[in-house]
C-alpha cells in the first residue's frame, strides 16, 4: 500500500521532469522491457505509468528542440575529435525487427550483414543514425546526435502522397547529417561505408555550403570495386570521359612501386600502411573527388573524399573511425535498450501478413494517430541515445572516478577509459545503493521523483529548464 502521506507527482510532473525520469530510468533498469521498466526500477507509482506513456506523445515537448540543444552541449562538452577544425561524424542505418501488426512504418527489410545469425529478410523498423566521434585518438566513442526512421513513415507524413521519389535511404542520411553541421553551427566531415558512394551523396554535400560558400560538410567514405575516375586534361563534355583517360581505381593497386608509406592510427593501434593518391573526375556528379588507394596488408582498397585538400593519410584516418558508430548501435541496441519500444495503435488496419497498409485510405484521424505513435517511437529511441551518450561523456570525462568506485572484474582492461557498460554499472549500484540506504532497504513509493526534485529545486529547475532553451 502507497502510504498516504506520500505526494502525488504523476498528475503535475512538468515534461522536464519526466525527462529526467526516462534518461535516468535507461541506465539504472536492469531489463528492457519496454517503457514498464522505468516504472519497476525507478519504484514510481503505478499510476503514473499512463501519465509516463502520454509524455512521449505530447505536445508539450518538441524532440527537434531538444536534439538541438543535446548537439550543442555534446560538442560544447565532450572532447570531440577534430581534423583541418572540423568535427568528425560518424553516420549508418540500422534494421531493427518488429513484428507488430498495428505499429506503424514497419516494412520488409533486407539485410545485408554478412552474419550468419541474421536472417536475410525481417519486418521492421529502419534507422538512419548521426552521431559525433569524440575522445582521443587511442579511445573513442561515436555520441549519438540523432536518428530518424527513414523508411515508411514518409506516407502517413504526407497524407499519402508519394512525395519525392529521388528523396531515399542515401540522400536522408545525408540531408540529415548536414542539417546537424548547419544546427550545431560548425564545419564537419562524416564517414560513411561505401554505400553510400552514390552520385547523390556527394551532390548533398557539394549543394550544403554556408554564406561564403563553404561546404557544411564533407564526405569521406569507400569507393566501390567497379568504380573507375577520369584524368583532368581541361576537355569539356564528352571528349571528358573517354578511353585514354579512363583509370580503373582497383587497377592501381597492381602499381605497388607508386604507393607512399605512412603510420596510421587503426583501431587505437598505430599500423604502417601504403596508399596513393590521386584527384579524378567523378563521372556522376561530374566534378574532382580525391581517391586515395589503400594497401593494409593483404587488404586492399579504394577511399574517396569530396575534401580536396584533405592529406591521404588523414582521410585514412577518419575512415578507420567510421566503426565507431557500429560500436555504438551495439549499445545502443543491448546495453541500453534503446529499440525496445511498443508503441502501435488501434488506427491501423488489420491486414494478412503479406498486405501492405496504404496511409492515403486512411482517415485523418487515423492518419493523426499513426503519426503520434512514429513521433513516439522516435522520442524513445532518441532519449536512449541521450542516456548513452551521458554514459560515453562520464567515461570521457570521470574515468579515474568511475574506476574508483568500479567493483566488479575485467579480464582485460582495453583502454584507461571504462566501457558504457562499466559506467552503467557503477551507476546502477550507487542507485540502488543509495535508496536502499533511504529507509531500511524498503524503497517508499515515489522515492525517486522525491530524490530528484529535492536536487531540483523550483529555482535551479527553472534556470535549468532555461538552459534547455525552452525545448521542452
Amino acid at each position: 500500500m502507497t502510504d498516504p502521506a506520500t505526494p502525488r507527482y504523476s498528475v503535475v510532473l512538468p515534461a522536464f521532469v519526466w525527462f529526467v525520469i526516462i534518461v535516468i530510468g535507461f541506465m539504472v533498469r536492469l531489463d528492457h522491457a519496454g517503457a514498464s521498466s522505468f516504472t519497476r526500477w525507478l519504484f514510481l507509482d503505478p499510476q503514473s505509468y499512463e501519465t509516463m506513456l502520454h509524455f512521449f506523445k505530447a505536445s508539450s515537448w518538441s524532440l527537434t528542440a531538444l536534439l538541438a540543444h543535446w548537439a550543442r552541449w555534446a560538442v560544447g562538452s565532450c572532447p570531440a575529435i577534430t581534423f583541418n577544425g572540423r568535427l568528425l561524424l560518424a553516420g549508418d542505418t540500422i534494421k531493427i525487427g518488429k513484428e507488430a501488426e498495428k505499429m506503424p512504418a514497419v516494412k520488409k527489410l533486407r539485410q545485408e550483414s554478412s552474419n550468419n545469425s541474421k536472417p536475410e529478410w525481417i519486418n521492421g523498423h529502419h534507422f538512419a543514425f548521426v552521431g559525433l566521434v569524440a575522445g582521443s585518438i587511442a579511445k573513442a566513442f561515436c555520441v549519438p546526435l540523432e536518428g530518424r526512421i527513414i523508411e515508411g513513415k514518409q506516407g502517413f507524413e504526407t497524407g499519402g502522397a508519394a512525395g519525392d521519389t529521388s528523396d531515399t535511404i542515401v540522400t536522408r542520411t545525408l540531408k540529415l547529417a548536414t542539417a546537424k553541421a548547419r544546427e550545431i553551427g560548425r564545419f564537419c566531415y562524416i564517414a560513411l561505408d561505401a554505400y553510400f558512394s552514390t552520385g547523390p551523396a556527394f551532390r548533398i554535400v557539394r549543394e550544403s555550403l554556408d554564406a561564403e560558400g563553404k561546404a557544411w560538410v564533407h564526405l569521406i567514405t569507400r569507393a566501390k570495386d567497379s568504380y573507375v575516375g577520369y584524368y583532368d586534361r581541361g576537355e569539356r563534355g564528352r571528349k571528358r570521359y573517354t578511353e585514354k583517360n579512363k583509370v580503373q581505381l582497383t587497377d592501381i593497386c597492381d602499381f605497388p612501386e607508386l604507393f607512399e608509406s605512412a603510420e596510421v592510427m587503426v583501431k587505437g593501434e598505430p599500423r604502417t600502411i601504403r596508399y596513393y593518391c590521386v584527384d579524378l573526375i567523378w563521372r556522376p556528379i561530374d566534378a574532382l573527388l580525391r581517391f586515395v588507394c589503400v594497401l593494409d596488408g593483404e587488404e586492399r582498397y579504394v577511399l574517396m573524399s569530396s575534401d580536396l585538400e584533405l592529406a591521404a593519410p588523414e582521410i585514412i584516418a577518419i575512415y578507420n573511425f567510421r566503426s565507431k558508430i557500429e560500436v555504438m548501435f551495439f549499445a545502443l541496441k543491448h546495453i541500453i535498450g534503446g529499440f525496445a519500444y511498443h508503441f502501435w495503435t488501434k488506427a491501423l488496419p488489420a491486414v494478412k501478413r503479406a498486405e501492405k497498409i496504404d496511409p492515403a485510405k486512411l482517415s485523418d484521424a487515423a492518419r493523426g494517430k499513426c503519426v503520434s505513435t512514429l513521433e513516439a517511437v522516435e522520442r524513445f529511441v532518441n532519449l536512449a541515445s541521450i542516456a548513452l551518450g551521458l554514459l560515453q561523456y562520464l567515461s570521457l570525462t570521470w574515468a579515474a572516478a568511475i574506476w574508483k568506485r568500479y567493483e566488479g572484474w575485467v579480464r582485460t582492461a582495453s583502454s584507461a577509459f571504462p566501457s558504457e557498460r562499466i559506467v552503467q554499472n557503477v551507476i546502477q549500484a550507487e542507485f540502488f545503493t543509495t535508496l536502499g540506504q533511504a529507509k531500511a532497504g524498503k524503497v517508499p513509493d515515489c522515492r525517486t521523483l522525491q530524490l530528484i526534485l529535492d536536487d531540483f529545486p523550483p529555482l535551479q529547475l527553472l534556470n535549468f529548464r532555461r538552459e534547455m532553451l525552452n525545448c521542452i
